[in-house]
């Protein structure tokens, strides 16, 4: 029969191990009637991944597999009896720490599944609901697991609990992009030329305005210096305490690669920039004395795929923001920035947004010269961490490219936004798709809801914010299979106009087959709850999209592609959008629609198409072969006259415009540039252009062509405010109001909705209090339900830290601890906020140890994130990491407990015998092991 052996006893032959310090030896033998043959003691039951451990799922396929089959059916995995310790009198808590280690490499087991080849999507979907059944099952066993000597957390374990997202304070200080480079003193070419405007200074209720213009300075120098000393004086003469200071910005060092390697060649000069030091209880606001109109637009850049294979990811694509000044006849553009990549003339600025965006969907351009962004986002973005796999993030930034703030709209799977107005009270709609849980949406019908009819297709959904982002009302509306909305319009009533497609009938609609377009309105009611107006469904029995939306006066008037033709229709909204009035445009030949505007009492319509031969009026610029761009003006009424008109605008190549806008009186349009365009030279490999267009003579008029990083540029969005370019530009400076306060809504700073929910857990007792996110709630709010839920255990507070507002719980003395546990499923607040799920204890160095202050157990966390998914192979990776980790920390408890189950003498003995030795004995014990393994057969 096989032998046993103790290799502590060769090692103790020749004075030592050849290894580290190994306890693990003092327990491979049996106690008392055991059958094995080793003579050591043993204090701890054997675990199920030692290697004796045959019987265990962990060292057994056909047991795991049996195991994985059992969840797969819907049996529990957590299953304390299966977990048999071989020895007498062990604590209890080994054997629940083994049931745990079982359980996870169960649905670790499990979420290996999902790569199996061949899988059918219901089978997919029934892992992945296993798995989320298991995890939730794992959860809350760890929750009650009752542990005698030691403790165990699912998430991880703190000193200190902080939120990650605050509530900023109206800042102190603005500082302006680089002015000038090298000396101070060196003349600025910004400064340059006439500079004139306003700033407004608003204090105790008084409005005071000082009138700058840079022609007071006569013949001195327009440096930063002698510009900020003109700029004080008027501002002290006027009696207020904000400042004009100076900021500089260290240069960085220059290298270059010689033979792979970076090499120093040098440090770039410093920079100077203006900087505002708002004094306590000013409000400073910046007017300009002459405006031109703006042109915001979004593109994504970077080669998709460098090395030409589509088999490899190896693109790197990132979005960017441009500001474009349209006309210069009355003051010049910004001069061009030192190094600026890609800049081209009229170009104001490039930034690069957040890595964390997605498609630019929509830009909008605000009454102040700001402009509004909508993109998705699939990652943590401005301090605010999303909870699905894919958020819909609205962002609004200054005239000057610095951002306002950042709003996500908080969907627990996933979400896109797709469409996005401002209205003339200022008020912000977005709209798109969204799948999963949207706590707090109102049920916009009875095959949607908070759930939505099937939780794996999209319903559609609205949001109307406040001019200062915050939330308003979230509708929730669609059909059965998949719907989402795509363009939206302000009424002059303050009411929303969405126009989308779905796959089956709205709510009291019918279905013409494939994919149809609907139109819809919204209203609130007295109370701020948003009521359904009408819905229209319109389109063909093939395949329909909007391509744009407009309200003029009491019509809504609505661009669609139905089945490759452009159609226009017409709803009269004062009669529950009775659809009025249609006219075909033509087959589009492949081509889509782009927008749809108002231009004084005439309706405009671009897109892009193949046929030279739209039925839009009077051909004033011809079409020039492929694709080209084409830009109508039609009566609003739909009804054919002599004034309409049409113009394509394009090169021999294929031409695209996918973005149009009317401000002033002139329509633009962007998009993607083929192989020429008119007097506009190519530029990249795949370049965007913009340009202004007179469609009744067919002219061009401003235009530019442009490409991004890697000679790619891809514009997604676009749109003009008529007066967002001024001489501020050239100074960095905003236009309206700088240094407001951040809102204090919870909505606005997180991505928590109301009815999310979070759990804190007294550490004494284990009661558990919810802590529900309610409309309107602030840190303030969430602050004191904490302080009443965790009764005396915990201490309660909002800290700032660097102008931000955040929420601090700390245990209320060294005794006390607490444990944060995450809401339900799709309406967890905890992540939201940025608190991490886990016990909350202080702690004591005791001989070189770190041990909770209250002298119970030592405290374990599993650090299992709130959320796990298979959905994504990432995220598939990050399920097998976290649950492998898990795992480990289990063995570091049991490996404790036996290590504290150990007399110390014995452990005394086997440090001694624990020392290095040398390599002739570490072959000769190889030697000896190797023989008795032939003797043990």
């Amino acid at each position: 029969m096989p032998t046993g052996f103790d290799n502590s006893y060769l090692t103790s032959l020749f004075g030592g191990s050849p290894t580290a310090v190994d306890l693990s030896s003092l327990y491979q033998g049996t106690s008392g009637g055991g059958t094995g043959a080793s003579t050591a003691t043993k204090y701890a039951p054997t675990a199920p991944w030692a290697p004796t451990a045959k019987a265990s799922p962990v060292n057994n396929k056909v047991l795991t597999t049996a195991a994985v089959n059992r969840a797969l059916n819907g049996a529990k995995l957590v299953d304390e009896n299966s977990a048999q310790l071989d020895l007498k009198g062990a604590s209890a808590d080994y054997k629940k720490l083994f049931a745990l280690y079982q359980s996870l490499g169960t649905l670790s087991g499990l979420a290996s599944q999902i790569n199996a080849k061949s899988l059918t999507t219901g089978e997919k979907d029934r892992i992945k609901t296993a798995f989320s059944r298991g995890l939730a099952e794992i959860k809350t066993y760890t929750e009650s697991i009752g542990l005698d000597k030691i403790r165990l957390t699912e998430g991880q374990v703190l000193d200190s609990a902080k939120t990650t997202v605050g509530a900023s304070k109206a800042a102190s200080t603005y500082v302006t992009p680089p002015l000038v480079s090298g000396a101070v003193d060196n003349p600025v070419d910004g400064f340059a030329g006439d500079v004139r405007f306003n700033i407004k200074i608003t204090r105790a209720g008084t409005d005071h305005t000082v009138a700058i213009d840079l022609a007071g300075l006569g013949a001195t120098p327009r440096t930063l210096g002698n510009v900020v000393t003109f700029i004080n004086d008027k501002l002290t003469a006027e009696g207020v305490g904000s400042r004009f200071a100076t900021q500089r910005i260290p240069g960085v060092d220059r290298t270059v690669l010689v033979r792979g390697k970076p090499v120093k060649v040098g440090t770039t000069p410093d920079a100077w920039a203006l900087k505002i030091n708002l004094d306590s209880g000013d409000k400073v606001a910046f007017t300009p004395a002459d405006t031109e109109p703006a042109i915001y637009l979004a593109q994504s850049v970077g080669n998709p795929d460098p090395d030409k294979n589509p088999k490899t990811a190896d693109g790197v694509v990132g979005r960017q923001l441009l500001k474009f000044q349209a006309d210069s006849t009355r003051f010049p553009s910004p001069p061009q920035p030192s190094g600026e990549a890609n800049w081209v003339d009229g170009r104001v600025w490039a930034k690069d947004l957040d890595k964390a965006s997605g498609a630019v969907h929509a830009t909008q351009a605000g009454p102040d010269g700001s402009v509004y962004v909508l993109t998705d986002v699939t990652n943590q973005i401005d301090g605010q961490t999303i909870k699905g796999t894919q958020d819909v993030a609205l962002q609004k930034y200054d005239s000057a490219g610095k951002l306002v703030f950042s709003r996500t709209l908080g969907a627990a799977s996933t979400a896109s936004g797709l469409a996005l107005a401002v209205g003339p009270d200022g008020q912000i709609a977005v709209a798109g798709k969204v799948t999963g849980v949207l706590s707090g949406a109102i049920d916009g019908g009875t095959n949607s809801g908070p759930t939505g009819a099937d939780k794996a297709n999209s319903d559609s959904f609205v949001t109307v914010y406040s001019p200062q982002g915050e939330e308003q009302w979230t509708i929730r509306r669609g059909a059965r299979a998949n719907d989402e909305a795509t363009q939206l319009a302000f009424g002059s009533d303050g009411a929303v106009y969405v126009a989308g497609r779905s796959q089956s009938a709205l709510p009291g609609q019918t279905a013409l087959g494939g994919w149809d377009s609907y139109v819809e309105g919204f209203k609130t009611d007295p109370a701020g709850k948003p009521q359904t107006l009408f819905t229209q469904t319109v389109g063909t029995a093939g395949q329909d999209h909007p391509g744009g939306l407009v309200v003029d006066g009491s019509n809504l008037i609505l661009a669609n592609v139905e089945d490759g033709r452009a159609v226009l229709r017409r709803f009269d909204i004062s009669t529950a959008g009775a659809l009025t009035d249609t006219r075909d445009l033509g087959d589009l030949q492949g081509g889509d629609i782009a927008g749809l505007a108002l231009n004084g009492g005439r309706l405009v319509i671009a897109g892009s198409t193949s046929n030279a031969a739209l039925s839009a009026g009077a051909i004033t610029s011809a079409a020039n072969g492929g694709t080209d761009g084409f830009v109508a003006e039609l009566r609003t009424d739909l009804t054919p006259d002599g004034a309409d008109a049409l113009a394509y605008y394009g090169g021999s190549g294929d031409d695209k415009i996918t973005g149009l806008s009317v401000s002033g009186g002139k329509v633009y349009v962007a998009g993607q540039a083929g192989a020429d365009l008119p007097g506009q030279p190519a530029v990249g490999t795949k370049d965007g252009f913009v340009a202004a267009l007179d469609v009744a003579s067919g002219a061009v008029g401003w235009s530019r062509r442009f490409s991004g990083r890697d000679g790619y540029a891809t514009p997604t969005a676009f749109s003009v405010g008529e007066t967002g370019a001024s001489v501020l530009d050239r100074l960095g400076l905003p236009q309206g109001q700088v240094g407001t306060a951040g809102s204090n809504q919870l909505s606005a700073i997180s991505s928590v909705r109301a009815g999310d929910q979070f759990v804190i857990r007294n550490g004494t007792d284990h009661t558990r209090h919810t802590i529900t996110i309610e409309v309107g709630d602030s840190l303030d709010n969430i602050a004191t339900k904490l302080r009443r839920a965790a009764g005396y255990q915990a201490d309660v507070k909002i800290v700032t830290t660097d102008g931000v507002r955040r929420l601090q719980i700390n245990p209320a003395t060294t005794r006390d601890s607490f444990e944060l546990l995450a809401g339900p499923q799709g309406r967890d607040a905890l992540s939201g906020l940025g608190l991490t799920e886990g016990l909350v204890r202080t702690t004591v160095l005791t001989k070189g140890k770190l041990l909770p202050a209250d002298g119970k157990g030592q405290i374990y966390g599993l650090k299992l994130d709130e959320g796990l998914n298979l959905e994504t192979a990432s995220a598939q990776s990050h399920v097998a990491a976290q649950l492998a980790a898990a795992q480990g920390v289990i063995r570091q408890a049991y490996n404790d407990l036996k290590l504290a189950a150990t007399p110390k003498s014995v452990i005394d003995a086997a440090k001694a015998a624990s020392q290095p030795v040398s390599a002739y004995y570490a072959n000769q014990i190889a030697n000896y092991q190797q023989a008795l393994a032939r003797l043990g057969g």
